[in-house]
């Protein structure tokens, strides 16, 4: 589900109500679909239909309390760039996302071979232009993220926790370990929405 060309077109139709009730139609479908904490999901129900125009900062974080660190990446329109730096510099482009599928770029943010698909909640690794399916890099439960292996995704260790924010507080992402993801010290603080597809590519660098 593209929720963010979804809520491009509410917008589009310069009616309030509409987008209202499009949004209780969203958390509905979010409620059946989103692999996120419940939490999670809310946040990107009512935030990624203006995502196209918002810039989402992931920092790195540091220790039990996710003391929040320099600017590790950028995600906008679609593009996820590496960032440095305290305020954030867009460094080059990393990967360019088109629904389920994350395509490795240029540099420029112009798409080249697969990278990545988003098979429910497992994330594939894939190669080639038509995204041929290879093994399983990582797979969400709830907000718990584990390793998976081969094909059809044997699940392994646990590998990161999510805690969600709420208002202006960040999502952080901890590292996490053995087979139930015991959670960790910080790694990541997520700061605006981020849709799945993103922020398992993200972490499946780790």
């Amino acid at each position: 589900m593209n929720l963010t060309r979804y809520w491009s077109r509410q917008k589009a139709a310069g009616s309030w109500q509409r987008i209202l009730q499009a949004s209780a139609a969203s958390c509905r479908l979010l409620a059946a679909n989103c692999s996120l904490p419940a939490a999670f999901c809310l946040l990107l129900s009512f935030t990624s239909w203006h995502a196209e125009a918002q810039q989402t900062m992931i920092t790195w974080a540091y220790g039990p309390f996710g003391t929040p660190g320099d600017a590790a990446y950028i995600v906008e329109n679609g593009r996820i760039y590496q960032a440095c730096g305290a305020y954030g510099s867009r460094g080059p482009c990393l990967y360019a996302i088109d629904q389920d599928r994350v395509y490795h770029t240029d540099g420029f943010g112009r798409p080249g071979i697969c990278a990545f698909i988003l098979d429910g909640n497992n994330l594939v690794r894939a190669q080639g232009n038509s995204c041929t399916r290879g093994t399983c890099a990582l797979m969400i439960e709830g907000n718990k993220v584990f390793r998976g292996e081969g094909p059809f995704c044997t699940k392994q260790e646990g590998a990161f926790f999510i805690e969600p924010g709420g208002g202006p507080s960040p999502t952080l992402v901890y590292l996490a370990e053995g087979p139930f993801a015991a959670k960790s010290d910080a790694l990541l603080q997520v700061k605006g929405p981020i849709d799945t597809i993103a922020l398992l590519t993200v972490l499946a660098g780790f």
